[in-house]
């Protein structure tokens, strides 16, 4: 079961790390879940886990959490 989730989870990330690629401008929780077919909150962990690993950036505009590619 553990390898089921894991590999959700590698795909996520891939899927996530896709969109900010092909994006210029940072690009909002809720609008990567769209694009990639995921609920925000799962998205939103999956970001946190990329920007403490320093394969994303992420920025709180407003309310709004943000993210961009790049080195936090």
């Amino acid at each position: 079961m553990a390898g089921i989730v894991h590999k959700r989870a590698q795909k996520i990330d891939k899927d996530i790390l896709q969109v900010l690629d092909s994006t210029e401008k940072p690009i909002s929780t809720r609008d990567l879940g769209s694009r990639i077919g995921r609920a925000w909150h799962s998205v939103q962990s999956h970001c946190l886990k990329l920007q403490l690993a320093g394969k994303i950036k992420g920025y709180k505009i407003s309310n709004i959490n943000v993210w961009e590619r790049g080195e936090s």
